[in-house]
């Protein structure tokens, strides 16, 4: 016997355990942008985080193997002269400032050191055949901080980051930006989190699917007695 009070219960209780409410209550606004930036053609991507039609952030990867000369990066650019910027590690002099990698479960806001648009330009990883590869994003998967403009005040937000290895045997150096997300509410913080798997979201799909049912037979049977 179904009990359909019960399966919404379910339904409603999964949704909050895949985050659902704590998203609601942070006004968190996310999406899966899902870009593989291929290294060895020197492929950019321009993020707009909030959608509004304005470019936030432009990420390039590249990687040339030149016999004389190699030299590989991955860089987020800002508009120049805007508020964007990047959570970084510390100050530089020569506008390469190293990116912060972050985990789940962080939370981005004012407090953090970011990099300024008026020269700046992130370093998520960076190779040349004198140096190691440096960056805390060589070879690594972590989220960014990301403080961006959005309606006339300041937002933050964050992107999912993965650099292959330098030595990875398919695209070295290559960028994926998979999950990125901001808090919608002016100046509040953002924590780092991610949307539901869909396993989940097809689950408490189906046990909403299952309560409609329930409830149009229940009043098939009454119309008929």
């Amino acid at each position: 016997m179904f009990y359909p009070s019960r399966i919404i219960l379910l339904a409603v209780t999964i949704l909050f355990a895949a985050g659902y409410g704590q998203h609601a209550q942070a006004a968190l606004v996310f999406r899966d942008v899902n870009v593989r930036l291929d290294a060895s053609q020197i492929e950019s991507f321009d993020l707009d985080l909030d959608v509004n039609g304005t470019v936030d952030f432009t990420f390039t990867s590249a990687f040339v193997p030149d016999p004389a000369f190699s030299v590989g990066f991955n860089t987020i650019d800002f508009p120049f002269s805007s508020n964007n910027g990047v959570v970084i590690d510390a100050l530089t002099v020569d506008g390469f400032p190293t990116v912060t990698r972050l985990i789940l479960g962080d939370t981005v806001a004012s407090n953090h050191l970011f990099s300024s648009a008026s020269f700046d330009q992130g370093n998520l990883t960076f190779f040349t055949p004198f140096d190691p590869p440096s960056g805390n994003f060589a070879g690594q998967s972590g989220f960014v901080g990301l403080r961006f403009n959005r309606g006339g005040g300041t937002a933050f937000g964050f992107a999912q980051i993965s650099v292959n290895a330098i030595n990875a045997q398919e695209n070295p150096l290559g960028l994926t930006i998979g999950i990125v997300g901001y808090n919608d509410t002016l100046g509040a913080p953002a924590s780092i989190t991610v949307v539901p798997e869909p396993s989940t979201l097809l689950t408490a799909a189906t046990c909403l699917a299952m309560a409609a049912a329930y409830r149009k037979r229940k009043s098939v049977v009454q119309s008929r007695l």
